[in-house]
């Protein structure tokens, strides 16, 4: 795995110093894998502020969260308000119709438990691998997530996206520089701020622990 990352991060020490110097006022969009660190690889090479430098995030994963959520009550999949961090699933911040989503299954007499919970995040998770396994390769669904972001960061439309951002500072997240997929404010100067969503205790830690194995990728990265 640790032969992967090093292979990958070898594209943007290609690619990103041509780019600051011929386009020095530029934002970078990085959408290869794996998005966080590949992002803090720009970012560190780039020299830029970090609101200049986005990662695709899991932008596409809230979309097949929100699809698959939608799906189990019934609903209609714009009535869902969701965010979901990396790989964590925030079920706490995710509601439909403004009713918190658990509080909408019990009243709606709807059965739910853990285990299919785990088993929506665990499909939004294994979604793109199933796609490449079918047909090779992802394009479409990606292509279009990466449009809506691109035309939310031109059009200056301020809309919030679950993107890779510098993470340090947010959710108790200190020490070393690391990229997290948050819920960002997007806009013609980039990032434009991090909605502070209430997230559990459960949650905190297990964005904490995201954040710790980033870490321990990026120290090997030696960048």
């Amino acid at each position: 795995m640790l032969d992967l990352q090093h292979a990958a991060a070898f594209l943007p020490r290609c690619i990103v110093p041509k780019l600051v110097k011929y386009s020095p006022e530029c934002i970078l969009l990085i959408v290869s894998n794996p998005v966080d660190v590949l992002t803090y690889v720009a970012w560190k090479l780039s020299g830029f502020s970090a609101n200049r430098v986005i990662g695709s995030g899991t932008n596409l994963d809230s979309s097949r969260f929100l699809f698959l959520i939608a799906d189990h009550p019934d609903v209609n999949a714009q009535d869902v308000q969701k965010v979901t961090v990396l790989s964590v699933a925030l079920w706490s911040s995710i509601s439909v119709g403004g009713i918190p989503l658990l509080s909408f299954l019990e009243r709606q007499q709807i059965a739910i438990e853990k285990e299919t919970l785990e088993n929506i995040h665990k499909q939004v998770v294994q979604s793109a691998y199933e796609v490449i396994n079918l047909k090779g390769y992802t394009s479409w669904a990606i292509g279009y997530s990466v449009d809506s972001l691109a035309y939310s960061i031109i059009r200056d439309q301020r809309k919030i996206h679950p993107v890779s951002v510098l993470a340090k500072e947010f959710y108790g997240i200190d020490g070393d520089d690391v990229f997290l997929s948050l819920p960002a404010q997007l806009g013609r100067s980039g990032v434009l701020g991090v909605t502070n969503v209430h997230l559990t205790d459960e949650e905190i830690q297990q964005l904490k622990n995201s954040a710790n194995t980033i870490l321990d990728v990026q120290n090997q990265l030696g960048i």
